[in-house]
């Protein structure tokens, strides 16, 4: 049954002296790290090339595409909208996620320009903004963490309500991630903008009107440039078209699904709820340790790939840094972390990510799966 308090109430964190100290002396090495070498905390020019990177890539491959060179061969015209597609998640990864924490730059201004890459790609910026703050600021707690939110048709927490079809859960799961891309373009921004009032524990929202009229003059740009404009300038059938424009989200969203996935939802997590007074008995940046784990972390290809989304723990407790300085940062935190005696959770590749969030939704297919509430930081005095 869902937590009334958990989405009714304020949920606090609630600390201790030593527990504070922890962050007190993470957050001082961390500024070690950019005050005396001259760093900021912002984007530098690997940032930069990134972003350049990026729309070089998209306008190449999109040329491509609506040149009609790809036209005269099906596999080819649907590797062009896939490599697009792949492009299009290397954006969010990369540029809006950044921009919508304000990490990219200290000018809200160009945070917000860059954060609308998010509706370029097909999605909604302003949302994007509204839910990614709900599960920030809650990770893994039932009812707030919106993350965790999925109408029944998964069942990511114990708390979620079971459905028999849930103890099938761990085979079908993979299956409807590939449609998240998709289901996202056409279906998710519609549905939160008009059939719901809540986001997390935030009830009677009210989104401002110029809003809706964003969200619709950009859906008609993401839909007439990608699938419109082909269907009326290819020389290739219509099906194929359309074909290979849901192919353009299928992989890619699965890409995108699982990296975020795998950093919270697996074997080893842990999913506290607030006592009766709405207190986490952790401070934030612990709760993170607990609920939250990295990957791949010494892949640097990877990583730059992924804009540093597998290095997940870092950005949960500093949010408004830039992604390019997670790897450093990282480990002035797995060396504080030992200092005190807190385990910092890491799987060495994305297979073994993968495999303990296989398990995690295994487990939680059965009525009766129980989870550790808190991890061992919780017992820090």
């Amino acid at each position: 049954m869902l937590n009334k308090m958990t989405t009714d109430k304020r949920v606090r964190f609630k600390s201790t002296p030593t527990k504070d100290e922890f962050i007190k002396v993470l957050r001082q090495r961390v500024n070690e790290y950019f005050e005396p070498n001259n760093i900021t905390q912002y984007a530098n020019g690997e940032m930069v090339f990134k972003t350049i990177f990026a729309i070089v890539a998209w306008l190449g491959f999109y040329s491509l595409i609506i040149s009609d060179v790809l036209s005269g061969s099906a596999w080819l015209l649907m590797l062009g909208f896939l490599m697009l597609g792949f492009v299009n998640i290397f954006i969010a990864f990369n540029i809006m996620h950044d921009a919508t924490h304000e990490a990219y730059s200290s000018n809200k201004k160009i945070n917000n320009i860059l954060g609308y890459s998010m509706n370029f790609i097909g999605a909604n910026q302003y949302l994007f903004r509204r839910m990614h703050g709900a599960h920030h600021g809650y990770v893994n707690i039932y009812g707030i963490d919106v993350t965790l939110e999925a109408h029944g048709l998964f069942r990511f927490t114990p708390d979620e309500p079971y459905k028999p079809y849930h103890r099938w859960q761990h085979i079908y799961t993979f299956i409807l991630y590939a449609f998240a891309m998709l289901q996202w373009v056409v279906m998710k921004d519609f549905k939160w903008f008009f059939g719901e009032s809540h986001i997390g524990n935030q009830k009677n929202i009210k989104h401002p009107f110029s809003e809706y009229v964003i969200l619709l003059i950009s859906k008609a740009f993401y839909f007439g440039t990608t699938l419109a404009l082909p269907l009326m300038l290819l020389s290739a059938p219509a099906w194929l078209i359309v074909l290979s424009w849901i192919g353009m989200h299928l992989l890619p969203g699965l890409t995108f699904v699982l990296i975020f996935q795998v950093t919270h939802v697996y074997d080893g997590t842990a999913y506290p709820l607030p006592d009766k007074d709405g207190n986490i008995d952790n401070n934030y940046a612990l709760h993170v340790l607990d609920t939250t784990a990295d990957f791949s972390r010494h892949n640097r290809l990877g990583s730059w790939l992924m804009g540093g989304i597998n290095i997940h723990v870092i950005h949960h407790i500093f949010p408004t840094v830039c992604h390019v300085h997670y790897p450093a940062l990282t480990k002035i935190l797995k060396q504080v972390a030992d200092e005190f005696g807190i385990v910092y959770q890491e799987n060495p590749n994305f297979w073994v990510a993968l495999k303990k969030h296989y398990q995690i939704l295994k487990h939680l297919s059965k009525p009766d799966a129980e989870v550790q509430r808190y991890g061992a930081s919780a017992a820090i005095g």
